[in-house]
C-alpha cells in the first residue's frame, strides 16, 4: 500500500478532538461518534501531569541516542519480549524504527505460564528511566480505565462490563519507538525498510500515544490516508482489535502506518492497554460476529509476527463466527 497525501480535508474528515474534562454527558456522546466513525482520537483534558510527560520523552530520547552495542545488549528476545529491538516486522515486513518494550513489573509475582511475563532490561547508565516509565505507565493505566468505562456505556452496556477482562495481570505494556533519518540497522541488513510502521490495526483494547509534536502518523479512512498530526498538550488515543471485537464491529479498529523519517526523527511512546492473559473476548451484543477469542492465544500469535516471520500474522477476522 503506498503512502499518498490526502485531499484537502473539512473538519468533518479530521480525528476528532475530545476535552475530557468536558460534562460527562458531553464526553461519552463524542467519545462514541469518535469511536464508530474513526477509531481514533486527540484527546486533551487528560489530567495527566505535562513535567512527567516531558520526563519520560526525555528519557526516551537519552535511550536511543545511546551507541549500538549497548542498546543491543537490552535486546529482546522470542521468549523475552521486553527490551530493545532495530528488527521489528509489521504485517511480515522490516519497519524503519527501533523500539524499546517495557512489561509489567514482575517484581514479587508467582511465576507463571503466561508467556509475556519475564524482566525488563533496563539500562543502567539511565537511573531516571525506569521510575519515569513505570510512573508514566501508571498514569496511562489509569487513563484507560476511565475511557474503557466510557467505550462500555457507549455500546449501551454497564460502565464495568469490560474491566473483568483486565483482572489480575494483565499484558499492558509501554513501547518506546524512535524512527530515525537511517536505517538503524546498516550495512547489517539484508533488505531495506519500507515504512516506519507498515499498516496494520493494534492488537489489544485501547492505544494512547503521546509524540514528539513531529507528524508522520496516518490513519484509512474512505480509502484514504489521512494524517493523525498532533495537537498541542494532547494525547493520541485509537482503538485496537479487541474493542471492535466486543463491539461485533459497531466500532472499527483502524487501519494505520507510519511514514518513514527522511528530514527529521521522530519520537513516540505508545502504551497498549491489554487484557489479563487468560482472558476470553466475545461480542457484548448478539448474534455474535465473532467466536470466542482467547486473549493469550491472539498475543502470542501477533508477538510472532512482529518478532520475526513466523507465518502469516493472525487478525480477529480469524476468529469470525
Amino acid at each position: 500500500m503506498t503512502p499518498q497525501e490526502p485531499p484537502a480535508m473539512d473538519a468533518d474528515q479530521t480525528v476528532p478532538v475530545i476535552d475530557l474534562a468536558a460534562p460527562p454527558a458531553q464526553v461519552r456522546d463524542q467519545l462514541a461518534r469518535a469511536c464508530a466513525d474513526w477509531g481514533f482520537f486527540h484527546l486533551v483534558g487528560h489530567g495527566l501531569n505535562p513535567a512527567l510527560l516531558a520526563a519520560v520523552m526525555a528519557e526516551a530520547r537519552g535511550l536511543f541516542a545511546a551507541p549500538a552495542a549497548d542498546k543491543r545488549a537490552l535486546s529482546r528476545s522470542r521468549d523475552n519480549p521486553w527490551g530493545y529491538y532495530d528488527r521489528e516486522l509489521t504485517k511480515n515486513r522490516r519497519d524503519k524504527k527501533e523500539i524499546f518494550d517495557i512489561g509489567p513489573d514482575v517484581a514479587g509475582l508467582a511465576p507463571s505460564d503466561d508467556a509475556f511475563s519475564g524482566a525488563t532490561p533496563f539500562p543502567a547508565w539511565r537511573e531516571a528511566f525506569e521510575p519515569t516509565a513505570r510512573a508514566y505507565a501508571a498514569a496511562c493505566e489509569s487513563l484507560c480505565f476511565t475511557l474503557l468505562r466510557e467505550i462500555s456505556l457507549g455500546l449501551g452496556a454497564p460502565a464495568e462490563a469490560l474491566a473483568p477482562a483486565f483482572e489480575g495481570v494483565h499484558t499492558s505494556f509501554l513501547r518506546l519507538n524512535h524512527y530515525p533519518t537511517r536505517d538503524p540497522m546498516g550495512d547489517e541488513a539484508t533488505e531495506p525498510p519500507g515504512l516506519g510502521i507498515h499498516h496494520h490495526t493494534d492488537a489489544g483494547a485501547i492505544t494512547v500515544l503521546l509524540t514528539d509534536g513531529v507528524p508522520g502518523l496516518q490513519v484509512r479512512k474512505d480509502g484514504v490516508w489521512r494524517p493523525v498530526d498532533p495537537v498541542p498538550g494532547g494525547l493520541i488515543v485509537n482503538l485496537g482489535d479487541m474493542v471492535q471485537v466486543w463491539s461485533n464491529d459497531a466500532y472499527q479498529a483502524p487501519l494505520h502506518q507510519v511514514l518513514a523519517m527522511e528530514d527529521g526523527e521522530r519520537f513516540s511512546l505508545a502504551y497498549f492497554f491489554n487484557p489479563a492473559y487468560a482472558a476470553v473476548i466475545a461480542p457484548l451484543q448478539s448474534p455474535a460476529r465473532y467466536r470466542d477469542l482467547p486473549w493469550g492465544e491472539f498475543r502470542r500469535r501477533r508477538a510472532d509476527g512482529d518478532f520475526a516471520d513466523y507465518g502469516a500474522e493472525v487478525q480477529i477476522g480469524d476468529y469470525r463466527a
